[in-house]
């Protein structure tokens, strides 16, 4: 499992500079398996928003440096995408970023109110912890009983 956070972690380093390039941020790396396939994914992000010209762009740009890093022999599925409506969030940035904004928590499981998904208000986050401000006050939970944390776009608080 290590291997394949060092690989998001390299990607992070060449794909960054290159978004900055373009006059984009890099949201996330991820690679892992989805399915029966091993996923390289690049999410991208600027204020204004993501279209298919700005992933078509970072994708020429960024692949044939990926591909010269050499980072794994394993062969992936490599996509360049926007956060798109309830993007994840899992870094201690993204989470500073999204502090004050709608949120849904989905817990691994239910919990002694026999509830696995709460939503509200973003209030603060650490390795630890992650607090939110709900409709019946503030709820916090510990980052192991947390299955993820996406925007909530439906709800603006």
């Amino acid at each position: 499992m290590a291997e394949k956070k060092n690989i998001a972690e390299r990607v992070m380093e060449i794909a960054v500079p290159v978004a900055q390039e373009l006059g984009l941020s890099v949201w996330d790396v991820f690679y892992g398996k989805e399915g029966q396939n091993m996923i390289m994914r690049i999410t991208i992000d600027k204020p204004e928003g993501i279209g298919i010209q700005d992933c078509e762009k970072m994708s020429r740009a960024v692949d044939p440096l990926i591909d010269a890093a050499d980072l794994t022999a394993a062969s992936y599925s490599f996509e360049v995408s926007s956060p798109g409506l309830g993007r994840k969030i899992r870094t201690e940035e993204q989470f500073r970023q999204w502090t004050g904004r709608p949120v849904i928590v989905r817990l691994v499981r239910e919990d002694e109110d026999r509830v696995r998904e709460y939503s509200g208000e973003l209030a603060d986050s650490d390795r630890e912890k992650i607090s939110i401000i709900t409709s019946d006050g503030t709820k916090t939970f510990n980052k192991p009983d947390v299955a993820y944390v996406r925007a909530d776009d439906d709800n603006d608080i």
